[in-house]
């Protein structure tokens, strides 16, 4: 079967101290695994660098580019939108194919909350000025994000390893977007997000790992790679009733469509 991996991280340090032959072995090992193309994500310009490095290097392997909510904290108020301008001059490379990643964090107590929203509704301007889909994060700030997305109709994308409820998938669907699925599907408390993922139509969903972050079970709290996304496809094959080639092929298929790679 073929698999897509939509998000993952090859740019982390974590591959240069936590994995014996680093992010290229990695990339190397997930062929093996059947993984035919891969989107890395950046987070603010730096990485967004490298990853547009990484997409050069593998054929296989496209970027999305843009300032993750956690990464601001980073950078001085006066440098705003200095940020911002430089995120849109690297979506001119001709492997980027999505904004992202992009969105709102509230996990932390001291988290800027307005620079955020500022950031994401900048961004959501510019992959609508670029015709381009989204690639969304939303950590405990589901009521902002969905305000945020709703006030785009013209932007459609992805939220990513989506940690949200039932009803707010299906009124993300109706606005156009996919809900991605990673390890957190194969851990047995994950209950909600199964709930979704039972529900969720079957033209949109899709499969990522998020690597490094987020392994499955039985490699939760290890480095993650997209060499186990199977074990995403299995439990999503389970979950759906369904067997792990349909999910594979389906999530193939949504993911070509939603980055435009037809």
């Amino acid at each position: 079967m073929r698999l897509f991996d939509t998000h993952a991280h090859y740019d982390d340090p974590k591959y240069d101290t936590e994995y014996p032959g680093g992010a290229d072995r990695a990339i190397t090992e997930s062929r093996k695994a059947g993984v035919e193309r891969i989107i890395c994500a950046g987070t603010r310009p730096e990485t967004n660098s490298s990853t547009l490095k990484l997409a050069e290097e593998y054929d296989y392997i496209y970027a999305a580019v843009g300032i993750h909510p956690s990464d601001i904290r980073f950078f001085d108020r006066k440098h705003d939108q200095t940020l911002l301008k430089k995120t849109e001059e690297q979506l001119a490379h001709p492997k980027v194919v999505a904004v992202g990643e992009i969105g709102l964090d509230y996990h932390y107590e001291e988290t800027d909350r307005e620079r955020q929203k500022f950031f994401f509704d900048s961004q959501m301007k510019i992959a609508a000025t670029h015709s381009l889909p989204v690639v969304i994060h939303d950590r405990e700030a589901h009521g902002d994000s969905f305000e945020t997305v709703r006030r785009y109709p013209e932007v459609s994308g992805v939220f990513h390893c989506f940690s949200g409820s039932a009803e707010m998938s299906k009124q993300l669907v109706r606005l156009g977007y996919c809900i991605s699925f990673g390890g957190t599907v194969t851990f047995k408390n994950a209950k909600e997000v199964k709930e979704v993922a039972a529900t969720v139509p079957d033209d949109m969903f899709l499969i990522e790992t998020d690597a490094p972050y987020l392994a499955p079970s039985p490699h939760r709290g290890k480095i993650n790679l997209s060499a186990y996304l199977p074990l995403v496809v299995y439990a999503l094959a389970e979950i759906r009733g369904t067997s792990p080639e349909a999910i594979a092929e389906l999530t193939y298929e949504n993911a070509m469509r939603v980055f435009k790679l037809r």
